[in-house]
């Protein structure tokens, strides 16, 4: 591969990852909105809660719920776990992880048409 190849190639491998982060993190976004919708109504705190982190390797989104002072309980348990898995006193009310597993297939087939897209195909 000549000098101009090797370029074209690291160019085209950064407007890849650009175009996958940007999706990513779009996709994640929408993810916050349908998991803040199906969140209980109760104080405002837990749907507040629920936001997009820069993941700890390239190209990963986390989406998390809780982990707040808002959220966090003086006895280390959170308001978004007891919410989605229930207590020994309370019924589960899951809004998390319904949400995310009915999102699953989309948002795994919008990153990969945007991909798609950037790799030319």
């Amino acid at each position: 591969m000549t000098g101009l190849g090797i370029f074209q190639a690291l160019t085209r491998s950064d407007r890849i990852q650009a175009a996958t982060q940007a999706s990513l993190e779009a996709e994640a976004e929408k993810l916050v909105d349908a998991i803040r919708d199906a969140a209980p109504e109760d104080s405002g705190a837990l749907r507040d809660s629920i936001r997009q982190e820069p993941g700890d390797e390239p190209l990963s989104v986390v989406v998390t719920a809780g982990g707040t002072p808002e959220t966090a309980r003086g006895d280390g348990l959170d308001t978004a776990l007891m919410t989605e898995f229930g207590t020994s006193r309370s019924e589960a009310r899951p809004f998390f992880y319904p949400t995310l597993e009915a999102m699953r297939d989309k948002i795994k087939a919008n990153i990969d048409s945007v991909m798609d897209d950037a790799k030319g195909e």
